[in-house]
């Protein structure tokens, strides 16, 4: 309770990021499916908002709310699996001692919901495989449903249950009855919504997922991968996490299974090695083949914190060797002052570092720009107006400062903008172009502009300091098709005259 207390805090002064400003917008859409995820992050920013207002905390309340839940629910399948109450007391204290879920627990992002309804899902799935009742197996359909409606990483979790399944000598008698299916049946109802979406959007969240990833690159990079595991897993617990699955494979996949919940012996470790390494290991052998986000690897981590936790757990202190005594309470000290500090970074950024060096600098400076940028549009525009980027990231936090009361889209018809504003109904407008320098690509607007004419430059600030200045450009009389996108380039206005130099040299 007290560390979601220093969370909400955190969240009251921290500006809404770009991404979590798109789910803000999400959240006025509400549709069963967008372009990248699935709903559920939409929906929980939805009741946030109606419940605290518009604002940057209400956004960042729901991740905070959500990590709570993820911390109850892990609590309870570690006391259920282990049957130690100090290994279930460790398991809360690791997990929030872990980079990339601490984020989770203050960065609203479908991550969020995926992590607490994946936990919920593995509770009630060992619950239903001891217990035997129906509603057991259907409430673990009902959390797994939930998991999907949060990010398709969630299919993951049948697999590795039904894994469990095949492997335990016990629970192999679930696989010839009804009960696990008809939990897939009302998982599969859950998530039908979704795949009626896609279905009326040609596939598009599907084929992103699938195959939109292998476009952000040209192949895999694993060494990026595996080394940004040590920055969000910790330096000292990315290791310890790893070893302890290896250890719960070890003991779970070499003994006979326990017989009960309480004895759960070999049955707990197989169940925890099972339900981590498939994903762990998924996610590894993507990065050879795409550039994987660090963070992807992550629910397959939440069993490692229950098998580091028990195995921690599992000897009294006094049988630790002095050595093995110094050398642990080294590594809980370092991981507890990398905690202490990955919390206080949003208070104490601002007041210590530059802006370059400011990790949430991309936060700053909306609130004032947004409104300055709207004046812009409604003081220069010649009749029917909008305002218009190439990137999502730039949209949204100019639409969540103003309250979305500016006619607004992406001009690339890309992203999940399409479907809100289409790019044909605002032919012959003049478009107000916001060019952010952090944009790797440029657009060809010559292509989609009748004329061009160079509009003022608006900064964005952080306490008196400029961070860096959005160019605003006006695209007179827009055709209404998307703007091409062109390869990577830094463009500038050429000094004194129009805006020409769009497209490379």
């Amino acid at each position: 309770m007290c560390l979601t207390a220093i969370r909400l805090g955190i969240a009251a002064t921290l500006p809404i990021g770009d991404d979590e400003a798109y789910y803000w917008e999400w959240s006025r859409h509400l549709a069963a499916g967008y372009v990248d995820h699935p709903p559920a992050v939409a929906y929980f920013v939805w009741a946030a908002v109606h419940t605290l207002g518009r604002t940057p905390l209400a956004v960042h309340a729901a991740a905070v709310l959500l990590s709570f839940g993820t911390s109850l629910g892990l609590y309870a399948l570690a006391r259920e699996i282990t049957g130690r109450e100090a290994a279930a007391r460790w398991s809360v204290v690791l997990l929030n001692l872990i980079p990339v879920f601490d984020a989770a627990a203050l960065v609203t992002a479908p991550d969020a919901p995926l992590f607490f309804f994946w936990v919920l899902t593995l509770l009630a799935a060992w619950r239903a495989a001891y217990g035997g009742a129906l509603r057991a197996w259907l409430a673990s359909g009902v959390w797994l449903g939930l998991a999907l409606l949060s990010k398709y990483m969630a299919a993951a979790l049948p697999v590795s249950i039904g894994l469990w399944l095949a492997l335990s000598p016990a629970r192999r008698r679930w696989l010839v009855r009804p009960e696990p299916y008809a939990a897939g049946a009302v998982a599969l109802a859950l998530f039908a919504p979704v795949v009626w979406w896609n279905a009326r959007h040609h596939w598009i969240s599907f084929v992103f997922t699938a195959l939109g990833t292998s476009g952000w690159t040209t192949g895999g990079d694993a060494r990026y991968f595996l080394s940004t595991q040590f920055v969000y897993l910790g330096p000292v617990l990315f290791p310890a996490l790893v070893g302890a699955l290896a250890v719960a494979a070890r003991r779970g996949l070499g003994h006979a299974a326990g017989t009960t919940p309480a004895d759960a012996g070999s049955e707990g470790w197989r169940f925890l090695a099972v339900t981590g390494w498939p994903v762990v290991l998924g996610t590894a052998a993507a990065s050879l083949l795409v550039q994987a986000k660090p963070h992807w690897s992550a629910p397959g981590y939440l069993a490692a914190v229950i098998a580091l936790a028990a195995i921690a757990a599992e000897r009294p202190r006094q049988a630790w060797s002095r050595a093995g005594a110094w050398a642990a309470g080294l590594a809980a000290g370092i991981t507890a002052a990398l905690a202490i500090m990955f919390h206080a970074l949003p208070w104490l950024a601002s007041w210590l570092l530059p802006p370059q060096l400011d990790p949430a600098m991309n936060y700053y400076g909306w609130s004032e720009a947004g409104p300055a940028i709207a004046a812009v549009a409604e003081r220069e525009a010649r009749g029917s107006f909008f305002v218009t980027s190439d990137w999502y990231q730039v949209m949204a936090p100019f639409d969540f400062s103003t309250g979305g009361r500016v006619p607004s889209t992406t001009i690339t018809g890309d992203d999940q903008y399409r479907f809100w504003a289409r790019l044909d109904t605002l032919r012959g407008r003049d478009g107000l172009f916001i060019r952010d320098n952090r944009q790797t690509y440029d657009i060809d607007l010559e292509q989609v502009c009748e004329s061009l004419d160079v509009g003022p430059s608006v900064p964005l600030m952080r306490r008196g300091v400029v961070i860096r200045t959005l160019d605003l450009i006006w695209c007179r009389r827009f055709s209404g098709h998307p703007a091409p996108r062109l390869a990577p380039y830094r463009w500038r206005p050429d000094v004194g005259g129009p805006a020409r130099r769009l497209r490379p040299a």
